[in-house]
């Protein structure tokens, strides 16, 4: 049963991600994603915000299994971020979207293994996890400059804490564990695109 639910649903998943992650290295889209991000902002913070930790969530949602830790690992890294200091920060932002990661897999497979619906584990993570997406935005801003440096940044942070977070447990609870990593992190993506074009940092 176990090798089974590993080919299924989450090889499928991973081969997936990472077919479409090449089709879109391939037909250039992949620079497009990250200039886009990328020309948001010059400031290293918000980058790590919008790379590591917005769209961090949303491929966590989507694949899952360390692609996306790979996928803003190398983005932070064409962008001018140290290497060491790219997988850190990748990693660090990885612990709050993780827990519905690759369209919800831990949280069912958590249901399954425990014989439990999967609609109230799922949530049972939403009340868990938001405190945790609400302090990681700070965390990653303060390994990248310092307190001090951080709180220039502090609108950024806020924004994209509490979106997160909030997407989190209206999703978690509303919709199940399937689609509440991709929501959550899209939201975040969105809650900061509109914090840069209203010019709030």
């Amino acid at each position: 049963h176990g090798a089974l639910y590993a080919l299924f649903p989450i090889l499928w998943i991973l081969v997936a991600a990472l077919w479409i992650y090449r089709l879109s290295v391939e037909s250039g889209q992949f620079e497009i994603v990250k200039e886009t991000l990328a020309g948001l902002t010059p400031d290293r913070r918000l980058q790590a915000l919008l790379v590591a930790f917005a769209f961090g969530a949303f491929l966590e949602g989507t694949a899952g299994y360390g692609v996306p830790v790979a996928i803003t690992s190398a983005m932070l890294i064409s962008l001018g971020f140290p290497p060491v200091s790219a997988a850190l920060v990748c990693l660090v932002a990885n612990s709050s979207p993780v827990a519905f990661a690759a369209a919800g897999v831990p949280v069912t497979v958590a249901a399954d293994i425990a014989g439990l619906d999967v609609m109230s584990v799922s949530r049972y993570v939403g009340l868990l996890l938001p405190p945790l997406s609400i302090l990681v935005p700070l965390w990653l801003c303060v390994m990248l400059c310092g307190w001090r440096a951080s709180l220039e940044v502090l609108p950024a942070i806020i924004v994209a804490g509490f979106t997160l977070a909030g997407t989190q447990f209206l999703g978690a609870r509303l919709l199940g564990p399937w689609t509440t990593g991709v929501l959550s992190g899209l939201a975040t993506l969105a809650a900061l695109g509109v914090l840069d074009v209203v010019g709030i940092r």
